[in-house]
Parts: structure tokens; sequence; C-alpha cells
């Protein structure tokens, strides 16, 4: 793997800010990371490092920018097998090697995190055991095959990463964190992915942006809103800006995850997918 890519994963899952935020002695008590770190004591087990991304960062023609990862955890009362076993995912246990590892190499299948897009499990009595498919994933898939096809898997397409890296449940503290957590790594994540289009996943990544570039966003207070008739105002939601020193297009989606209908590109901006395509393929 690259060596800034390993480098630069682990500067994310390591975060400093992490230990700031825990240390009562330093003011942790007043530090903005605080309520999403110690939201994991609600949860058994190891802390989980900050996810730094997921897809091929360095070959990504389309970037999904979201809140935050949620939290790992099983549910031993769930009726489905697969939810009563929490995702193998990086704890602050793990030696660096293997977290670079996961970020970078998630979704290549012969690292063994991810098998159609289903999470690897901790290991039962019982071997090996595979999650159900992420539908987040799932969507992310059907979007930038619907842009770009499928001649390519589509997590070589695309990388998903996060205006915030700490996991937790329920965007948890996510709003207190997005300031600091965008303004140390958004910028370097996307530096090193060559993608021209930048979703946008949510209003919390849509108030973060904002808040990160005032100049940008300052004439566009419709950014990351809805019409009436459930479409983005295309003229405040479909701009061009700087990102990672990249000038990109840059757009809006509801999360899907929201009520209503899975949003898609093609629906949300019908006028607009020859340019949302050509982003995507580097073109323009």
């Amino acid at each position: 793997m690259p060596l800034y890519l390993d480098e630069l994963a682990l500067s994310v899952a390591r975060c400093n800010e992490l230990e700031r935020a825990d240390d009562l002695t330093q003011g942790g008590n007043g530090h903005p990371c605080r309520k999403i770190v110690n939201s994991q004591d609600a949860f058994d087990g190891p802390f989980q490092v900050p996810e730094a991304w997921a897809g091929n960062l360095a070959s990504a023609r389309i970037a999904f920018l979201s809140s935050n990862p949620a939290i790992s955890a099983a549910n031993p009362a769930s009726k489905w097998r697969a939810k009563r076993v929490a995702e193998k995912y990086p704890t602050v246990e793990w030696p660096d090697s293997r977290i670079a590892d996961f970020m970078i190499n998630r979704f290549i299948p012969e690292h063994g995190w991810v098998l159609d897009r289903r999470h690897r499990k901790m290991e039962t009595i019982d071997g090996p055991a595979w999650g159900t498919p992420e539908p987040y994933w799932g969507w992310v898939a059907k979007e930038t095959s619907a842009l770009l096809g499928s001649d390519a898997p589509w997590y070589e397409q695309a990388v998903m990463t996060e205006v915030v890296h700490c996991k937790s449940n329920g965007e948890e503290g996510v709003a207190e964190a997005a300031p600091l957590c965008a303004s140390r790594h958004m910028d370097r994540i996307l530096a090193a992915s060559p993608a021209d289009l930048i979703v946008v996943v949510g209003g919390k990544a849509a108030q973060t942006l904002g808040l990160v570039y005032p100049e940008v966003f300052q004439s566009r207070p419709l950014f990351g809103k809805y019409t009436e008739f459930g479409l983005p105002y295309p003229e405040q939601n479909l701009i061009r800006m700087v990102l990672g020193g990249r000038n990109r297009l840059v757009c809006f989606l509801k999360h899907p995850s929201s009520h209503g209908a899975k949003p898609s590109l093609a629906l949300s901006y019908p006028d607009d997918v020859d340019r949302l395509r050509l982003a995507a393929e580097g073109s323009v």
C-alpha cells in the first residue's frame, strides 16, 4: 500500500484529539469531541477507532461525504443471527498495520474484511460470520453505477468518508465535534482522492460544510434544503468549490435512511445528470 495512505489512515484512526477529549486535567470536559468519545462507554469492549474512509480513496471518481459512522455493536437479543455479533472493526488495541489494512483495503476480497457488502463479524464458536448486506453501501453502489457504469467494482469508483470520524449511534456528539474534526481531517483526506464529484449526504454533513467554508456558503443559505416538491434547490445545492486543493463539483442529497423514497442523483438533478456524469468521469 502507498505509504502516505497508511500514514493518512492512521492519523485519523489514532487522532490525538481522542486523548485530549478524555483528559479532564487538560480541560477535556469542554472539548468538542468529549461527547462523541464518551458515547462509546455505553458499549462493551475496547474503544473503536475513528473511521478514516471506506472504499478506494486513491482511485475513486465519486466521494460520498456523510455525518459519522455508526458504532459496531452486537445485539444479543436480535432474532437475526448476524445482528447478535458485532462487526470485526478495529479497536485501540489493534496494531497500526492491521488498522491501516482495514481502512485502505476493506473491500478488497482477498483481505477478508467484507463479503458482498456484508461486514465480517467477530468470530464465534461456529467460526467466521458475516452480516447482512449494508444498506448504505448498496445505495452508494447503485448511485455510482448509475453514473459510471459497472465495468469496475463500485468500491473502486467510489469512496465514503464523513465530516466526523468517531463512531456513535444516532449521530450522538456529531454537532459538537464536526467543526474541529472536519477542519482537521476533511481536506487532507479529499486531497488524496482524484474524485471530481462530491456528494454531500444528509443535513449534518451539509451544515458542517457551511461552517468550515463560510465564505462559500454565505450566499447559499438553502444548501442542504429541499423544495416543497421534494427536490433540492439546484442553484443552491449544485456548486463548484475547492476541496482538498482541487476544484470539484459538490451536490447535496438527503440521507437514504431518512423518511420517504431513497434519493437519487438522477431524480434529484434531472437537468444536470450530464454535468454530474462528466464530473464523475473527470471530464470537466
